[in-house]
């Protein structure tokens, strides 16, 4: 069994070629969870902008200028 500390002081052990890290898993499943989330803001987004048309850059100021 090899103990080593890493750049953020958190202790890792490799036993057996596997690296035992309670936190890891945690770090991976929120990652997993934020890329989720990003992705569904993005599709969001993308349908936000078909429902608004091809109205420019700001559609604000050709509603004024009518």
């Amino acid at each position: 069994m090899l103990e080593q500390i890493d750049h953020r002081g958190k202790l890792s052990t490799i036993d057996n070629d596997d690296v035992v890290d309670d936190g890891r898993i945690e770090r991976c499943r929120r990652a997993d969870a934020l890329e989720r989330q990003a992705q569904r803001e993005l599709r969001e987004l993308e349908r936000a902008k078909a429902v608004a048309g091809p109205a420019g850059a700001n559609p604000d100021v050709e509603v004024l200028d009518r």
